[in-house]
């Protein structure tokens, strides 16, 4: 019972730390839509360019483009329920798709301008808001909870290849958006902490169903 309530303390705060610090900087970047910092950390990031950079960042940014984001997520979900886990394959739907509509919603209220060619360097013009990145925020979502997932595989090298890829994609799809000028470092920022935000809502969806499908197992056995 002690165990039970640490735990809800645990995931209530760090919910509210997360959608503390999203709204915040969501207030932040209304108020004041271009940061000197933010100028600054782009700059900086852009500073390092390099034909294989260019080849990466677009990759990675690839990744969070509808169709193709759709697509890909789709079929990771459906190799899931393939596998058997029919519940880990639903959680996994539910952060991908919850994820998108956190980011509609949210880009309906913020409406924070994207970067422009006067200050930095800008890959395409984007006519939608740039707060929060979308490719962060469903990226750290689903990927999260992909890893989530992975540390049930038994295989140790295999785990630990899934969970380090799972954890990079987001990181570098970060600094991608960054790289090609399409975000600025709050957007990408904002992202994450919604992302984690919504991850820790599945998660706890999750492990609550897993926890309710094992103990009417158990009551069934035993009745």
């Amino acid at each position: 019972m002690v165990q039970q309530r640490r735990t809800e303390t645990s995931f209530f705060s760090g919910l509210l730390v997360l959608i503390g610090g999203f709204v915040l900087l969501a207030v932040l970047v209304s108020v004041r839509p271009i940061l000197t910092v933010d100028v600054q950390i782009e700059r900086a990031v852009q500073s390092m360019r390099a034909p294989w950079l260019d080849a990466v960042a677009f990759g990675l940014s690839f990744l969070g483009f509808p169709p193709w984001s759709i697509v890909i997520d789709a079929l990771i979900v459906l190799a899931i329920a393939i596998t058997g886990q029919r519940w880990a394959a639903l959680s996994a739907g539910f952060a991908a798709a919850g994820s998108a509509a956190l980011w509609f919603a949210v880009l309906a209220v913020v409406h924070r301008p994207r970067p422009t060619p006067d200050l930095v360097y800008v890959a395409a013009r984007i006519g939608y808001g740039s707060f929060p990145s979308g490719h962060a925020l469903n990226t750290l979502a689903f990927y999260g909870f992909l890893a989530v997932l992975a540390v049930q595989i038994e295989r140790v090298w295999l785990r630990r290849i899934v969970v380090m890829v799972c954890a990079l994609i987001p990181l570098g799809v970060g600094w991608s958006r960054i790289y090609v000028g399409e975000h600025w470092p709050t957007d990408v920022l904002g992202g994450y902490l919604l992302g984690a935000a919504w991850l820790l809502v599945t998660c706890r969806i999750y492990v609550t169903g897993t926890w309710r499908a094992a103990l009417s197992v158990w009551h069934s056995k035993n009745s």
